[in-house]
């Protein structure tokens, strides 16, 4: 083994560097083969001054390299001998436990001139050896029990908290059937029917109407919980987020393990902006419950709209499926993380699974057509998009893109059409331009194409003053 310092800082200091070579032969003897050889040790120093100090400052330098080269290899073969590879212990604690199994003797040693010469030998024995990698081994075993009595108390402490809350709701439900036996007093009756009026008020979308019943209730300080979750949901819908999230925070001091306030949080955190706040609260709905599908329609429809975390997205729909396999919403969901990723196939799968009940929706056709355009398969796209203008006929986005499969398959007049209609309903946008320009040129109208591409210059773009440099001779 050769450890050789470099000689970067040797010709700023000239000639008060002094050159000393140390050569050490190195026995390791154990019953071991594997341990058991001669090693060569050199390394070449430099020193400010004069002499190097004599014989025991060699010595000192030679013996450092030659303990550590011998720790190196007895904790290597340590390592190597434990099943588990030691994986649990660093290497400076396996080269703490070979330092107290190695025995160092110096056989020969001599100073010529600036060159000084060692022959030692180290001793280890093999049965202490052996005792070590059993030590090793041991401890990796308890480090592996220790991890794995850690995970089932982590798991253990998740049932205890999920058990909590089907004890509340059972508590809550006794509650109720023992009211429903005794008979309820009028006061009781009272709100019941008020928290009717406010859930009909709510669902008819009458928000302001249920707010005022929630105060009222509140004021009362009657079904706080049930009051906060639903005044809550009423501001989200009425776009007071602030609002909405201050009640849905109440209603975790009175339930903090309630999946539904977490969930309802996020998403009001969602439309404030406070993405990473969202995400901690859509992640804790979903360890309160692990099967909470609109937490993961919502999560994913985050990573997918505000972080362009596609990836997770794709998990989270994926995982929306699995829950509800019957919703054929949550596939085009997953078909547009697809699509994001340039997964056209696995994107244009998921949208003729979403097909079976979204028929009548003009951007899944819209969404299908955009993968078969970026497949190749022109006409399939130009009968996608035609179904999307079927159902929705003035969107400019349905007729430029449908415009643009015309022109792959060098349809220029229907290509043509599409473009005009595009660009009547608003899409004057500078690419539009270009192509709408290139279309009159294949047809032979200059003066148009010519009319198109200094628009398009106009607005910046980099193709309409190519095209217009071409068609004046430049």
């Amino acid at each position: 083994m050769l450890d050789q310092v470099g000689n970067e800082a040797g010709a700023e200091f000239g000639e008060n560097y002094q050159r000393i070579l140390a050569n050490v032969a190195l026995y390791l003897v154990t019953a071991n083969s594997s341990l058991a050889g001669t090693f060569t040790f050199q390394k070449e120093q430099r020193t400010r001054g004069g002499s190097y100090g004599g014989l025991e400052a060699y010595r000192s330098a030679a013996l450092s390299n030659v303990d550590k080269l011998a720790l190196d290899e007895l904790a290597r073969f340590i390592k190597l001998e434990t099943p588990t590879g030691s994986e649990n212990l660093t290497e400076g604690e396996l080269l703490n436990i070979a330092r107290d199994l190695i025995r160092r003797e110096i056989i020969e040693e001599k100073l010529e001139g600036k060159t000084y010469y060692l022959k030692a030998r180290l001793v280890a024995d093999p049965e202490q050896i052996s005792q070590a990698v059993n030590i090793v081994q041991e401890i990796d075993n308890k480090i592996e029990e220790l991890n794995r009595a850690r995970s089932r108390a982590e798991e253990a402490l998740k049932q205890v908290e999920r058990l909590e809350q089907e004890v509340r709701i059972a508590k809550v439900k006794a509650e109720y059937v023992k009211r429903a036996e005794q008979g309820e007093p009028e006061e009781i009756v009272r709100t019941r029917e008020l928290l009717d009026e406010a859930r009909r008020k709510f669902f008819r979308g009458d928000y302001h109407g249920a707010i005022e019943i929630y105060n009222a209730l509140l004021r009362e300080k009657k079904e706080a919980l049930e009051c906060n979750l639903y005044r809550g949901s009423a501001y989200f819908h009425l776009e007071e987020y602030e609002q909405a999230v201050d009640d849905f925070s109440s209603a975790l001091e009175l339930d903090p393990f309630n999946p539904v306030a977490y969930h309802n949080r996020a998403s009001s955190k969602v439309k404030l902006g406070r993405i990473e706040e969202a995400l901690d609260d859509y992640e804790r709905a979903i360890e309160l419950d692990e099967d909470y599908a609109e937490a993961y329609r919502n999560r994913g429809i985050t990573y997918l709209k505000y972080l362009a975390d596609h990836e997770k997205a794709v998990a989270d729909f994926t995982r929306l499926i699995e829950c509800r396999p019957e919703d054929r919403t949550a596939y085009f969901l997953r078909g547009c993380a697809y699509g994001k990723m340039h997964r056209f196939e696995e994107a244009y799968d998921d949208y003729l699974k979403a097909a079976e009940a979204m028929e009548t929706d003009p951007w899944l056709y819209y969404n299908a057509g955009n993968c078969l355009l970026r497949m190749g398969r022109y006409q399939e796209a130009i009968k996608s998009y035609t179904r999307a203008i079927e159902l929705k006929p003035d969107v400019a986005s349905f007729y430029h893109n449908r415009g643009l499969a015309y022109a792959r398959e060098d349809e220029v007049d229907e290509a043509l059409e599409d473009y005009n209609r595009a660009l009547e309903l608003g899409r004057a946008d500078a690419k539009s331009l270009v192509i709408r320009g290139f279309l009159f040129w294949k047809l032979g109208q200059k003066d148009k194409a010519k009319e198109d591409w200094e628009r398009a210059a106009q607005m910046g773009e980099t193709k309409g003053i190519e095209f217009l440099k071409q068609l004046n001779g430049l």
